[in-house]
């Protein structure tokens, strides 16, 4: 089991074949980490304890962001992808990919990419590449998270392994007649922390990072040890408060002011 967090079960590690892990994610009350929020951890973990940085940037990583290849050639990207959280070992699939029908596939709300119009695919790339590529910017959500991870790569990447190319996006292709789906994952530091949309689904080293969904079981056991929290923890927790209500419990947010003064 990865070391993940500074304090238990903020993050829990579903490993093993999506497949299975995915209904164990939900059921322990969690939402499957997003490729947005692991770039921001790696960013944050640059604080953690050792043990906590090594793993998450020495790791691969699934998340909840979905890729779909529909027979025509065109490529849409689902943030958040519902119909991944609902997957089971008994959903339909090809070639490790769940097989959708074309009408599930038209309501499902996404960046659609016209074939032939990725961008650099399957090759790495260099900081500034990585910078304007469009896959890269949908995933991110945000240029200014893209850009300051990329220079964090880079720079680990550099430093560690000598490496001047990184982060590139591996894109597969429909191997039937009907939209299938697949879950992005990101690659550890070592391999160049590349995007990959072509991960078999019922494989058996598949890892997802749970993240717990329910603010206020966070509130209840956060506030009153909220200063035995690293800052990745801190980050993620003020961002899952504010999507409660827009607001931070004031007990909260006095302790979270007090704490960044002194971090």
């Amino acid at each position: 089991m990865l070391k993940l967090n500074a304090i238990p079960e903020r993050y829990k590690e579903f490993y093993g074949k999506n497949t299975e892990q995915m209904p164990k994610l939900i059921v322990d009350g969690r939402v499957p980490m997003n490729t947005s929020e692991l770039m921001q951890i790696r960013l944050d973990c640059r604080n953690c304890p050792e043990e906590v940085k090594i793993a998450w940037m020495d790791n691969f990583f699934d998340t909840g962001d979905a890729v779909i290849y529909h027979p025509n050639g065109d490529v849409k990207i689902v943030l958040d992808s519902q119909a991944l959280r609902e997957m089971t070992y008994k959903s339909q699939r090809n070639i490790g990919a769940l097989v959708l029908d074309e009408d599930a596939y038209k309501t499902l709300r996404g960046e659609v990419f016209k074939k032939g119009k990725f961008g650099k695919i399957n090759d790495g790339m260099s900081r500034e590449d990585v910078k304007v590529h469009p896959i890269w910017k949908v995933l991110a959500r945000d240029q200014a998270l893209l850009n300051d991870y990329t220079d964090l790569i880079f720079a680990e990447s550099q430093e560690r392994f000598g490496y001047d190319i990184a982060m590139g996006v591996s894109l597969g292709s429909c191997g039937g007649n009907n939209p299938e789906m697949r879950a992005w994952f990101v690659g550890k530091l070592g391999y160049s922390s590349y995007v990959c949309g072509v991960g078999d689904l019922a494989i058996c080293y598949g890892r997802f990072v749970g993240i717990v969904s329910n603010a206020l079981d966070v509130r209840s056991k956060c506030v009153s040890d909220i200063k035995a929290y690293s800052m990745v923890d801190l980050l993620a927790f003020d961002k899952t408060m504010k999507g409660l209500d827009g607001t931070l419990h004031p007990d909260v947010l006095k302790s979270f002011k007090e704490l960044r003064k002194k971090l």
